[in-house]
C-alpha cells in the first residue's frame, strides 16, 4: 500500500508543479477579425516568467505570502509592440478629428504574487514612440504580405518620446462556487492603476469565469483590448480550461498616443488635435485551455472611444496567446 502511494505521488508530482516552472508566451492582438484596420490595430508580445521563487527570494513588501499564508511569486519580463492608426490609412494627408498614427515599442518588468484568493502584478514599463518604434516599417511589411491597404500617413505619427509607466493590478476573489464537480464558477474584482508619461489611469472591473481549477489561475485573464491574457499569472495548475467575461471602467488622465506632439503635421496643426475621453469602458470574453506543457487562449474585446471626436461608438479586436511551461 505504501509502495503504491509513493508511486502515485511520484507520477503526480511533475504534473502538479508543471505550471510553476518557467513560462514563455507569444501573444497577438489584431482588429482584422472584425474586418477593420483602425484605432488600436495591432499588438505583439513575447514574454518569459521565471519559475516560482523560493521564500528567501520573494520580496516581502510585494508578496502575498505573509498576508495570505503563502503565495507563488515570480519575475516576468516581456517585449512588446503596439500600434494605433486613423480610420482610413489609405489617406495621404492627415484627417481632422481622427486618431493619430502612433506606435509603442517597449519592455516590461513584472513582479507577480499569486494566491487562490488574490493575485497581484507590479510592473515597470519603458519604451519609445515615433520612428524609433519602427511601426511604419512593421505595418508596411505585414500589409505587403497580406495584401492589405498600404498605410500612407506614418509621416504624421506621434513624435519620438522615451515613454514609460509604473503599474499595479490586483485581482480579488469575490465568490467561488463549491467544487462539487470538475468545473465551478467564480466572480472577482479587478483593480488597476498606471502612472507615467505614456499613460496614467485608474480602472475597476468585474470578471466572471467558469471552468476547472479556477483557484490556481486567478489573475491570468484581464479586462483589456491590449494583451488581455497573461500566462505568467497561472499558478499551481497541471491542466484545465475556463471561459471568462468581464467589464471595466477607467478614468484616464493622459495618453501619449493621443496627446503627443506630431511635428510632421502641416500648419496650422491645431486642426488635427483630438480631445481625450477621460471616462472609458472595456468588455472582454474569452477562453483558455492548457495542460502541463502548453496552452492557448483566445479573446474578443470591445471598448468605448478613447477620444471625443472618434467616428465609431465601439472599437474591437481579437487576441490570441500561445504559451508553454518548462
Amino acid at each position: 500500500m505504501k509502495l503504491s502511494k509513493s508511486l502515485f505521488l511520484l507520477l503526480l508530482s511533475p504534473m502538479a508543479f508543471a505550471s510553476v516552472k518557467s513560462t514563455t508566451s507569444f501573444s497577438l492582438d489584431n482588429d482584422g477579425i472584425f474586418g477593420v484596420d483602425q484605432d488600436y490595430t495591432n499588438g505583439i508580445f513575447f514574454a518569459y516568467a521565471s519559475p516560482a521563487l523560493s521564500s528567501e527570494h520573494q520580496i516581502s513588501r510585494l508578496s502575498l505570502a505573509d498576508k495570505q499564508g503563502g503565495s507563488i511569486d515570480k519575475w516576468a519580463f516581456s517585449i512588446g509592440h503596439k500600434m494605433w492608426t486613423p480610420s482610413d490609412i489609405s489617406q495621404t494627408t492627415p484627417t481632422p478629428n481622427d486618431r493619430p498614427y502612433a506606435g509603442y515599442f517597449h519592455a516590461e518588468l513584472n513582479y507577480l504574487s499569486l494566491h487562490p484568493q488574490q493575485a497581484v502584478r507590479y510592473n515597470l514599463t519603458l519604451g519609445t514612440t515615433g520612428e524609433n518604434a519602427l511601426s511604419e516599417k512593421a505595418q508596411k511589411l505585414v500589409h505587403s504580405i497580406t495584401g492589405s491597404t498600404d498605410p500612407n500617413g506614418w509621416e504624421y505619427q506621434v513624435d519620438d518620446y522615451v515613454a514609460g509607466s509604473v503599474g499595479y493590478q490586483r485581482h480579488d476573489l469575490l465568490m467561488r462556487s463549491a467544487n462539487l464537480t470538475e468545473s465551478n464558477w467564480e466572480m472577482s474584482h479587478i483593480f488597476e492603476a498606471n502612472a507615467g508619461n505614456f499613460r496614467t489611469d485608474v480602472a475597476s472591473g468585474v470578471m466572471f469565469r467558469y471552468g476547472s481549477d479556477l483557484a490556481n489561475t486567478l489573475g491570468a485573464a484581464s479586462i483589456s483590448t491590449e494583451n488581455p491574457f497573461h500566462a505568467s499569472m497561472m499558478g499551481n495548475s497541471p491542466y484545465g480550461w475556463f471561459v471568462y467575461t468581464g467589464l471595466s471602467t477607467r478614468y484616464r488622465f493622459n495618453d501619449l498616443t493621443l496627446e503627443g506632439e506630431r511635428s510632421g503635421l502641416p500648419e496650422p496643426s491645431e486642426q488635427y488635435d483630438v480631445t481625450m475621453q477621460h471616462w472609458q469602458s472595456t468588455a472582454v470574453a474569452g477562453v483558455a485551455l492548457y495542460n502541463r506543457r502548453v496552452g492557448l487562449s483566445f479573446a474578443l474585446s470591445a471598448k468605448t472611444p478613447e477620444y471625443k471626436e472618434a467616428p465609431e461608438r465601439i472599437y474591437g479586436n481579437g487576441a490570441l496567446s500561445l504559451y508553454a511551461f518548462f
